[in-house]
Protein backbone atom coordinates (compact mmCIF):
# COMPACT_ATOMS: atom_id res chain seq x y z
CA UNK A 1 0.00 0.00 0.00
CA UNK A 2 1.21 3.44 -1.10
CA UNK A 3 1.71 5.91 2.35
CA UNK A 4 4.46 8.36 0.40
CA UNK A 5 4.71 10.14 -2.32
CA UNK A 6 7.69 11.68 -3.65
CA UNK A 7 7.13 14.46 -6.33
CA UNK A 8 9.64 16.35 -8.31
CA UNK A 9 9.06 19.87 -9.37
CA UNK A 10 10.20 21.27 -12.68
CA UNK A 11 7.61 20.51 -15.51
CA UNK A 12 5.22 18.47 -12.95
CA UNK A 13 3.71 21.10 -10.74
CA UNK A 14 5.62 24.53 -11.58
CA UNK A 15 5.53 24.46 -15.60
CA UNK A 16 9.47 25.20 -16.21
CA UNK A 17 9.45 25.66 -19.92
CA UNK A 18 6.70 28.63 -19.45
CA UNK A 19 8.40 30.20 -16.43
CA UNK A 20 11.97 29.74 -18.46
CA UNK A 21 10.96 31.36 -21.56
CA UNK A 22 9.14 34.70 -19.84
CA UNK A 23 12.74 34.69 -17.82
CA UNK A 24 14.72 34.68 -20.74
CA UNK A 25 12.72 37.15 -22.59
CA UNK A 26 12.94 39.77 -19.76
CA UNK A 27 16.62 38.86 -19.90
CA UNK A 28 16.79 39.62 -23.40
CA UNK A 29 14.96 42.45 -22.92
CA UNK A 30 17.12 43.99 -19.76
CA UNK A 31 20.42 42.89 -21.90
CA UNK A 32 19.10 44.63 -25.32
CA UNK A 33 19.45 41.14 -27.31
CA UNK A 34 17.28 40.97 -29.51
CA UNK A 35 14.59 37.32 -28.86
CA UNK A 36 14.17 35.48 -32.00
CA UNK A 37 12.17 31.59 -31.91
CA UNK A 38 15.57 30.12 -32.04
CA UNK A 39 16.59 30.90 -28.81
CA UNK A 40 14.26 28.78 -26.20
CA UNK A 41 14.12 25.65 -28.26
CA UNK A 42 18.05 25.99 -28.07
CA UNK A 43 18.15 26.80 -24.38
CA UNK A 44 15.80 23.48 -23.50
CA UNK A 45 18.85 21.43 -26.20
CA UNK A 46 21.69 22.77 -23.86
CA UNK A 47 19.72 22.89 -20.38
CA UNK A 48 18.51 19.29 -20.99
CA UNK A 49 21.82 17.88 -22.08
CA UNK A 50 23.95 19.65 -19.36
CA UNK A 51 21.22 18.53 -16.65
CA UNK A 52 21.40 14.69 -17.94
CA UNK A 53 25.32 15.32 -17.59
CA UNK A 54 24.81 16.38 -13.63
CA UNK A 55 22.76 13.36 -12.89
CA UNK A 56 25.45 10.74 -14.64
CA UNK A 57 27.72 13.06 -12.19
CA UNK A 58 29.97 14.49 -14.91
CA UNK A 59 29.16 17.95 -14.17
CA UNK A 60 27.85 20.03 -11.24
CA UNK A 61 25.38 22.53 -11.35
CA UNK A 62 28.34 25.26 -10.66
CA UNK A 63 29.65 24.01 -14.18
CA UNK A 64 26.14 24.38 -15.77
CA UNK A 65 25.79 27.83 -14.97
CA UNK A 66 29.14 28.75 -16.04
CA UNK A 67 28.24 27.01 -18.99
CA UNK A 68 24.48 27.11 -20.05
CA UNK A 69 24.62 30.76 -21.51
CA UNK A 70 27.93 30.95 -22.56
CA UNK A 71 26.91 27.78 -25.05
CA UNK A 72 24.02 28.87 -25.73
CA UNK A 73 25.39 32.44 -26.88
CA UNK A 74 28.24 30.68 -28.50
CA UNK A 75 25.45 28.91 -30.67
CA UNK A 76 23.67 32.48 -31.45
CA UNK A 77 26.50 34.27 -32.67
CA UNK A 78 25.62 36.56 -29.81
CA UNK A 79 28.14 38.31 -28.13
CA UNK A 80 27.21 38.45 -24.73
CA UNK A 81 29.35 37.50 -21.14
CA UNK A 82 27.05 33.58 -20.68
CA UNK A 83 27.62 33.70 -16.94
CA UNK A 84 26.87 36.92 -15.64
CA UNK A 85 23.22 36.65 -18.11
CA UNK A 86 23.23 33.39 -16.31
CA UNK A 87 23.22 34.90 -12.95
CA UNK A 88 20.25 37.40 -14.28
CA UNK A 89 18.29 34.56 -15.78
CA UNK A 90 18.37 32.85 -12.25
CA UNK A 91 17.39 35.90 -10.47
CA UNK A 92 14.17 36.52 -12.56
CA UNK A 93 13.41 32.79 -12.80
CA UNK A 94 13.56 32.51 -9.46
CA UNK A 95 10.13 34.79 -8.73
CA UNK A 96 8.61 32.53 -11.97
CA UNK A 97 5.48 30.57 -9.91
CA UNK A 98 3.62 29.25 -13.25
CA UNK A 99 2.01 26.49 -12.33
CA UNK A 100 1.33 23.00 -14.50
CA UNK A 101 -2.38 22.26 -15.18
CA UNK A 102 -4.00 20.53 -12.11
CA UNK A 103 -1.31 20.98 -10.06
CA UNK A 104 -3.36 21.98 -7.22
CA UNK A 105 -6.31 19.91 -7.35
CA UNK A 106 -3.37 17.19 -6.98
CA UNK A 107 -1.66 18.56 -4.13
CA UNK A 108 -5.08 19.16 -2.77
CA UNK A 109 -6.32 15.46 -3.18
CA UNK A 110 -2.84 13.95 -2.47
CA UNK A 111 -2.22 15.89 0.72
CA UNK A 112 -5.28 13.99 2.42
CA UNK A 113 -4.08 10.75 1.48
CA UNK A 114 -0.68 10.94 1.56
CA UNK A 115 2.72 12.11 3.76
CA UNK A 116 3.89 14.36 0.44
CA UNK A 117 7.22 15.20 -0.10
CA UNK A 118 9.01 17.55 -2.70
CA UNK A 119 11.72 15.44 -4.67
CA UNK A 120 13.99 18.01 -6.61
CA UNK A 121 17.76 18.14 -8.08
CA UNK A 122 17.07 22.16 -9.09
CA UNK A 123 18.67 24.83 -6.60
CA UNK A 124 17.22 24.52 -3.26
CA UNK A 125 16.91 28.23 -2.74
CA UNK A 126 15.42 28.72 -5.52
CA UNK A 127 13.01 25.61 -5.08
CA UNK A 128 12.24 26.97 -2.01
CA UNK A 129 11.20 30.83 -3.28
CA UNK A 130 9.22 29.54 -6.30
CA UNK A 131 6.99 26.85 -3.80
CA UNK A 132 6.38 29.62 -1.88
CA UNK A 133 5.47 32.02 -4.08
CA UNK A 134 3.07 29.41 -5.43
CA UNK A 135 1.79 29.03 -2.34
CA UNK A 136 2.15 25.17 -2.37
CA UNK A 137 5.06 24.68 0.49
CA UNK A 138 2.21 23.94 2.94
CA UNK A 139 1.53 21.07 0.92
CA UNK A 140 4.51 19.25 2.17
CA UNK A 141 5.62 17.26 4.53
CA UNK A 142 9.62 18.04 3.86
CA UNK A 143 11.86 19.24 0.58
CA UNK A 144 13.92 17.26 -0.32
CA UNK A 145 16.53 18.74 -2.34
CA UNK A 146 20.19 17.16 -4.11
CA UNK A 147 22.21 20.18 -3.04
CA UNK A 148 21.20 19.46 1.09
CA UNK A 149 21.50 15.63 0.50
CA UNK A 150 25.11 15.82 -1.70
CA UNK A 151 23.66 13.80 -4.61
CA UNK A 152 21.52 14.28 -7.38
CA UNK A 153 18.50 11.93 -8.72
CA UNK A 154 18.61 9.11 -9.97
CA UNK A 155 21.79 7.81 -7.48
CA UNK A 156 21.04 5.60 -4.92
CA UNK A 157 22.43 7.63 -2.25
CA UNK A 158 19.57 10.66 -2.69
CA UNK A 159 17.02 8.20 -2.28
CA UNK A 160 18.79 6.59 0.66
CA UNK A 161 18.68 10.01 2.39
CA UNK A 162 15.01 10.82 1.56
CA UNK A 163 14.24 7.15 2.96
CA UNK A 164 16.17 7.88 6.39
CA UNK A 165 14.11 11.00 6.73
CA UNK A 166 10.90 9.07 5.90
CA UNK A 167 11.94 6.26 8.68
CA UNK A 168 13.42 3.30 6.26
CA UNK A 169 9.68 2.33 5.29
CA UNK A 170 9.31 0.03 3.14
CA UNK A 171 10.22 0.78 -0.84
CA UNK A 172 7.13 -0.53 -2.08
CA UNK A 173 5.20 2.12 0.15
CA UNK A 174 6.43 5.10 -1.58
CA UNK A 175 5.69 6.12 -5.52
CA UNK A 176 7.89 8.93 -7.13
CA UNK A 177 6.01 11.37 -9.85
CA UNK A 178 8.05 13.18 -12.05
CA UNK A 179 8.87 14.34 -15.74
CA UNK A 180 12.20 13.19 -16.28
CA UNK A 181 12.45 9.54 -17.02
CA UNK A 182 16.14 9.22 -16.11
CA UNK A 183 15.94 11.30 -12.62
CA UNK A 184 12.71 10.45 -11.68
CA UNK A 185 11.47 7.15 -13.43
CA UNK A 186 14.42 5.31 -13.86
CA UNK A 187 15.92 6.29 -10.01
CA UNK A 188 13.24 5.35 -8.67
CA UNK A 189 12.77 1.96 -10.17
CA UNK A 190 16.06 0.83 -9.94
CA UNK A 191 16.03 1.82 -6.20
CA UNK A 192 12.64 -0.50 -5.62
CA UNK A 193 9.26 2.34 -5.71
CA UNK A 194 6.53 2.68 -7.57
CA UNK A 195 6.95 5.40 -10.52
CA UNK A 196 4.37 7.37 -12.14
CA UNK A 197 5.52 9.28 -15.21
CA UNK A 198 4.03 12.55 -16.09
CA UNK A 199 4.47 12.34 -19.93
CA UNK A 200 4.61 16.63 -19.90
CA UNK A 201 5.63 16.80 -23.18
CA UNK A 202 2.92 14.78 -24.46
CA UNK A 203 5.65 12.63 -26.46
CA UNK A 204 5.17 8.92 -28.02
CA UNK A 205 6.12 6.57 -25.10
CA UNK A 206 9.49 5.11 -25.55
CA UNK A 207 9.36 1.05 -25.66
CA UNK A 208 11.98 1.04 -22.87
CA UNK A 209 9.96 3.32 -20.01
CA UNK A 210 9.95 1.50 -16.90
CA UNK A 211 6.89 3.43 -15.04
CA UNK A 212 3.96 1.66 -12.91
CA UNK A 213 2.20 4.03 -14.36
CA UNK A 214 2.03 6.70 -17.55
CA UNK A 215 -0.38 9.68 -16.88
CA UNK A 216 -0.84 12.58 -20.16
CA UNK A 217 -2.03 15.18 -17.36
CA UNK A 218 -2.09 15.89 -13.17
CA UNK A 219 -5.48 14.80 -13.14
CA UNK A 220 -5.31 11.43 -14.78
CA UNK A 221 -3.39 10.57 -10.76
CA UNK A 222 -6.15 10.87 -8.68
CA UNK A 223 -8.03 7.75 -10.86
CA UNK A 224 -4.37 5.73 -10.12
CA UNK A 225 -3.72 6.79 -6.18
Amino acid sequence: MITNVLIDVDNTLLDFNKCAEAAIRIGFSKWNIRYSEKVFPLFLEVNDYLWRKIETGDIDKKTLYQLRWKTIFEKLGIAADGPAFEQDFRTIFSDSKEPVDGAYELLDYLSEKYIVCVASNASYQQQLKRLKHADMLKYFDAVFNSEQIGYPKPEAKFFDACFERLGNIPREQVIIIGDSLSADINGGAAYGMKTLWFNYAKVPVPNHVKADFIVNSLDEIKNIL
